[in-house]
């Protein structure tokens, strides 16, 4: 299986998940008591990794789509 499900996602719905994911990872780091307990938290680190396997589904949509004009 070549990529993963979030090349099944269409653009728009990865956009909203992207932001909604920065958001929640910018909220994490702000209400953090210390720097240090934000990114030795688990949960900060597992939305920050899916938010780059969005970021990567969006670029290789946006690479298969100039491939096929």
């Amino acid at each position: 299986m070549e990529g993963n499900l979030f090349d099944k996602v269409s653009n728009e719905k990865l956009d909203m998940l992207y932001g909604a994911l920065s958001e929640v990872i910018s909220d994490m780091r702000y209400a953090g008591e210390s720097v240090d307990a934000t990114f030795t938290d688990e949960v900060f680190w597992a939305c920050l990794s899916i938010r780059n396997m969005v970021f990567a589904a969006l670029r290789r949509h946006e690479i298969n789509k100039g491939s096929r004009l």
